[in-house]
This record gives C-alpha cells, sequence and structure tokens, in this order.
C-alpha cells in the first residue's frame, strides 16, 4: 500500500492507495452510492421524522406570518433546510437562516436570467451569421486562425494528469476529516468550502501533493454537505484519495507530522521526507485544541508553523485549510517561510510591514 523509491537523489512516493472510493456496497459490482440527489422516501432519518407533526405546521404558519409582514423569506424551502430550521433554539437565527436562504434564491434567480441573456445573445448572433454574405473569408478559432483552441475539456485534461503523476511520486499531504461529529452545520459548510478551494488550488499548482482525505465517514449527513457540494471528487475517476482508513494504516507512523496552532515544537524548514497533517476542522465557537489532543493520543509528531518569527496575529486560533494547503505547496517549492506566509489573509495580522518584529527577532535570537 505504501513504498518509496530512490530517484535522483530523492525519495518519491509510488502508489500509496489505489484509486478507488472506498464505500459500503450491497454487492461487489454495484457501489451503493448515488450521483442523484435521493429521493423524498430515501432521505435520512433526520428528515422525515416530524415532517408532519404539530411543529412543522407551526413553523409553516410563523413563516406565512413572517411573510405577509414584509419579511425576507424564500418562495420555496427544502425538506432539508425545514428540518434544519426545526433545529434552532430562537427566533433571531431562524431569521436570519431564512434570509441567507432568500438571498441564495434571488441569487440563483438572477444566475438563471443572465443565461436567458446569453442565450439570447448567441440566438442573434447565430441568426447574423446565418444571414451573412457566403464566400468570403472568416477569421477565428477553428476558421482561418494559427491558433488552434484549447477547450475547457482539454485543460481539464491537462490538470487532472498532473494530479495523477501527483499520486505516484508527489509528497502526500493529509486532511483529517475525522471531526464531523464536532462541528455544527454551518462548520462543516466552511469546511466544505475550503476543501473545495484547497483542492483546486493543489490542482492547479506547478507540483501538486499527492493530497489524501483521511478517516472519510461516506454515510455521514455532514459528508453528504461534501458530495452535494464537489459532486465530482466523489467520483472513482477523480485523480485524488478517498479513504475511511486512518493515515497510520496508510503510511508509516514515524514519517506522519500532525500541523497544529497548539503544537510546542516549531516547524524549522520543510521536510520533503515528511508526511504532514492538515486537521479537517473549523472551529466558529472557542474550544479545546482538539488536532493537538489527538496527535498526543496517537502518539505522533506534532508541529506549528512559525508564524510568530514573521506576523503577529490578531487573534490565535486556526488558519483555514486552504491557507494552509497554499502555504505548504510554497514551503516545498520555495523553501521561503517569509513568501510562504504571505498566503495569510491581511485580516488577520496587525501590520502589513515587518517592522513591529524586531524586538521580538531580538528575543528569539538568543537561543
Amino acid at each position: 500500500m505504501y513504498s518509496k523509491q530512490l530517484l535522483a537523489g530523492c525519495t518519491r512516493y509510488i502508489q500509496l492507495i489505489p484509486i478507488a472510493i472506498e464505500r459500503k456496497c450491497v454487492n461487489s459490482g454495484v457501489p451503493n452510492f448515488s450521483y442523484e440527489s435521493p429521493p423524498k422516501d430515501q432521505l435520512p432519518e433526520s428528515l422525515n421524522n416530524g415532517f408532519n407533526s404539530e411543529e412543522k405546521m407551526k413553523l409553516k404558519k410563523w413563516i406565512d406570518m413572517v411573510r405577509f409582514e414584509g419579511g425576507r423569506v424564500p418562495n420555496n424551502i427544502s425538506e432539508e433546510d425545514f428540518s434544519e430550521l426545526l433545529s434552532m433554539e430562537n427566533e433571531f437565527i431562524k431569521l436570519k437562516y431564512l434570509y441567507f436562504l432568500f438571498s441564495k434564491e434571488n441569487s440563483k434567480m438572477n444566475d438563471n436570467a443572465r443565461k436567458e441573456r446569453m442565450k439570447e445573445i448567441k440566438r442573434q448572433k447565430q441568426i447574423e451569421k446565418h444571414n451573412r454574405p457566403k464566400g468570403h473569408i472568416e477569421y477565428g478559432i477553428w476558421k482561418n486562425s494559427i491558433f488552434s483552441k484549447i477547450t475547457k475539456h482539454h485543460s481539464k485534461s491537462l490538470l487532472n494528469y498532473k494530479l495523477v503523476n501527483a499520486m505516484m511520486f508527489s509528497q502526500p499531504l493529509i486532511i483529517d476529516l475525522s471531526f464531523f461529529h464536532l462541528m455544527e452545520r454551518r462548520e462543516v459548510s466552511s469546511l466544505v468550502e475550503q476543501l473545495a478551494i484547497s483542492i483546486s488550488q493543489n490542482r492547479n499548482n506547478i507540483e501538486p501533493f499527492n493530497l489524501t482525505l483521511c478517516n472519510v465517514d461516506f454515510d455521514s449527513k455532514k459528508y453528504q454537505q461534501i458530495y452535494k457540494f464537489m459532486p465530482n471528487v466523489s467520483k472513482p475517476n477523480f485523480p485524488m484519495n478517498i479513504t475511511t482508513s486512518s493515515y497510520i494504516d496508510i503510511f508509516p507512523k514515524e514519517k506522519l507530522v500532525y500541523l497544529t496552532p497548539n503544537a510546542r515544537d516549531e516547524m524549522k524548514e520543510f521536510d520533503h521526507e515528511a508526511i504532514y497533517i492538515i486537521g479537517g476542522y473549523v472551529n466558529l465557537r472557542e474550544g479545546d485544541p482538539i488536532t493537538e489532543a489527538k496527535a498526543k493520543r496517537e502518539n505522533i509528531k506534532s508541529m506549528k508553523l512559525p508564524i510568530e518569527r514573521y506576523h503577529i496575529m490578531k487573534k490565535r486560533g486556526d488558519l483555514g485549510i486552504h491557507v494552509m494547503v497554499n502555504i505548504l505547496l510554497d514551503l516545498q517549492r520555495y523553501g521561503d517561510f517569509k513568501k510562504a506566509f504571505k498566503n495569510i489573509p491581511r485580516r488577520l495580522l496587525f501590520t502589513s510591514n515587518d517592522s513591529h518584529l524586531e524586538a521580538y527577532n531580538k528575543k528569539f535570537s538568543k537561543f
């Protein structure tokens, strides 16, 4: 499952995990995993329970009252959103969620209207082209041109080829997704967005990591948000490793390094032989150092990035997964912390220059 090979004086990681998604199957030939939206009668119990109850009828009447009073309420509310509204404690949170759904619905309507306008413009251009006099030389892509058109499909194929190559030869980077049970819905939504950005950034990089999602629970309701947001990633032919197994069962334990802001040891330099782990955990509340506790529990080496040597953070806490992936991509390529930390959003820092660090660096120069 894991092997390494010496190529040109450096270690390369070969065929870490089979390119397949582990999931429970009814039989060996047909996976029990749908790429379509499930029928209403196959929704999770948490969505079906209480849909005809008195609580739901009260909620519907309250929503109608808010709409009658001029509140911003969507015209259509899905069963999943009804379930989410029923789980909310007070009216203020419900009103905020209804406004979010209202904005989302309006945005979708505007997008559909824009698409219709573009279709009409395209249709008018086709009519003009059809009525144009014949026999004249036409210039443009696929016509009289020295350049060939690169299609979107061709671009995707090139990017996917890079990922396939990374799966065989590049340094692994693990995202640990074992914290779904500790997160609320909004935190899972934020995690999904960060994962999507991380996968895209890694895919577009010149030297991508062999990105691996470990400890994935495909049966979890919260995982379905990942599938809903990124359906292509869950398909078996997407060049990325997704597994229910733990990283301890896949990679050599002595190579694993858990990156957590609560670690005692600082990273001195980027180790191209190490296998770094990023915790797939978004905490929008005050909480315990979950990732550091897990690293200690599993007896894995943990480190933190030396951000304080270069910047003073406004608030001590976790960076987003997409920020961490960008930092590690730059460290892998350039080995320069100062350059890599430019990926940290400026809103998290006190100043944009290095003048405030002179006294801080003098303190560290003693060691």
